[in-house]
């Protein structure tokens, strides 16, 4: 329940970020800001945002960060696999945990004679709990700049039976998660935003989807809003924020002058004849 965005922009060499704050509770149904960003900087030109599950968000962004050398400045792909493979890797723990050690298995014991030593039905009934396994839902979009321009990827894992996505999204040049994903999609879709727009145009564009997402459940008013390019990531601060309030909320107030509208209205009213008349 939230929203992130990110767009490609300045002729692929930028990227323009943007996600809420609140936060979920299914168990208590409660909605809440929370004081902490939705974007994570995983390095120097890189981020990562998070819908879904918060918490393991947090451990697969956490473990993902190991991963990344110090003093380097890696590619934005390398660092999606990575995240991708901590997220598959923590999956596949917690359900050993869950499932295999109670029975004294560890997941490689399981798979050199977990068929020798149960029965047909037992070893196909755990094999299936394994392939069902599911440890929360959460998706993350990871962009940024490197050598060869920016990037944007999807990642979602869907069980060990689904495999892995990563999904390369430079092609259409912006990707949404979420529960306002949809909203933000269909503004940026209408304005044609892709990688030649400038940045000025995109960060509007992006501010503006990001705005259009609030009307989706669990989407939140407060918005963190980034630029990333060769000189790193870039925070909007509160006057930017300011700025871009005040100039989305003057374009809301632009209305739209019908009066030819409704004189060919009239018009076609004086000129139409009822069906009733041929009767």
């Amino acid at each position: 329940m939230t929203i992130c965005i990110a767009s490609i922009c300045d002729g692929g060499k930028k990227c323009v970020i943007a996600a809420d704050r609140e936060m979920t509770a299914q168990a208590l149904s409660l909605e809440f800001e929370h004081r902490e960003s939705k974007i994570d900087v995983l390095s120097k030109k890189c981020v990562a945002m998070s819908s879904g599950d918060a918490l393991l968000a947090s451990e697969i962004i956490s473990r993902t960060r190991s991963k990344i050398p110090n003093n380097q400045d890696p590619s934005i792909v390398s660092i999606a696999e990575s995240l991708r493979d901590a997220y598959m890797a923590i999956h596949i723990e917690r359900a050993e945990a869950v499932i295999l050690r109670p029975r004294g298995f560890t997941l490689q014991e399981f798979k050199e004679r977990g068929a020798l030593q149960l029965s047909p039905q037992v070893y196909q009934e755990i094999t299936n709990q394994l392939f069902n396994f599911g440890i929360g839902i959460v998706e993350f979009l990871v962009t940024g700049v490197d050598e060869s321009g920016a990037h944007i990827f999807r990642i979602h894992y869907n069980g060990l039976v689904g495999g892995s996505w990563l999904e390369w999204c430079d092609k259409l040049g912006h990707r949404e998660i979420g529960s306002g994903a949809s909203h933000a999609s269909i503004l940026l879709a209408l304005e044609g935003q892709f990688s030649g727009f400038t940045v000025s145009e995109t960060i509007y564009n992006v501010y503006s989807a990001k705005k259009s997402a609030e009307l989706a459940p669990g989407v939140g008013p407060s918005t963190d809003l980034a630029t990333i390019s060769e000189d790193g990531v870039l925070f909007a601060d509160k006057d930017m924020m300011e700025s871009l309030s005040n100039l989305w909320q003057d374009t809301q107030k632009t209305k739209v002058d019908v009066t030819e509208i409704s004189e060919l209205y009239q018009q076609s009213l004086a000129s139409s004849v009822s069906p009733l008349d041929d009767i």
